[in-house]
């Protein structure tokens, strides 16, 4: 939250603030703000910016969706002929999760086995290495809560066999 100055904390503004400093090359400073208003935030940023680039267009993204997050059940069904040892209620959460990037998370499995352990809900080794390589991800934390709100579905066991397979790829 942006520190307005407010006496009572309950009081302090929810929305973002904006400090742009034209001297030298623009630098858009964003304070506060939350995750339900990004693309109104994103647009407002924009506009603060455009006098700066040429060529700027005007606002478009209200409606647009992210990329890869237009799949549906065509999507899925191509995904699962794709792989056919994949569950379809797996190829839905991958597709939720990673859009377009679903195939590049399997790869080339060509078996359940070449996913490595599945911890439950389709979520395999294969899947967490992925994150590691091209997410960053580097804690339990990161996966299973920032990343997929999986662990909220998976038990203490498979949580502590996540965990131990992080470090086992962090000590390689």
């Amino acid at each position: 939250l942006y520190d307005d100055a407010a006496e009572n904390a309950s009081a302090v503004t929810r929305d973002y603030v904006f400090d742009l400093d034209k001297n030298g090359p623009p630098a858009l400073s964003i304070f506060g703000g939350k995750i339900t208003t990004y693309r109104r935030l994103a647009e407002h940023a924009m506009e603060k910016l455009a006098p700066f680039f040429l060529g700027a267009g005007s606002r478009w993204t209200a409606t647009a969706p992210l990329p890869g997050a237009d799949m549906d059940a065509r999507h899925t069904a191509e995904l699962c002929r794709a792989y056919p040892f994949l569950d379809a209620s797996v190829a839905e959460r991958l597709l939720r999760a990673y859009g377009g990037e679903a195939k590049a998370v399997l790869g080339d499995a060509r078996r359940p086995e070449d996913l490595g352990r599945d911890f439950g809900y389709g979520f395999t080794e294969r899947e967490i290495d992925w994150l590691i390589r091209e997410e960053w991800a580097r804690t339990p934390t990161d996966i299973l809560w920032r990343r997929s709100k999986l662990g909220l579905h998976l038990d203490a066991g498979a949580r502590e066999a996540i965990a131990a397979h992080i470090e086992t790829r962090r000590a390689a």
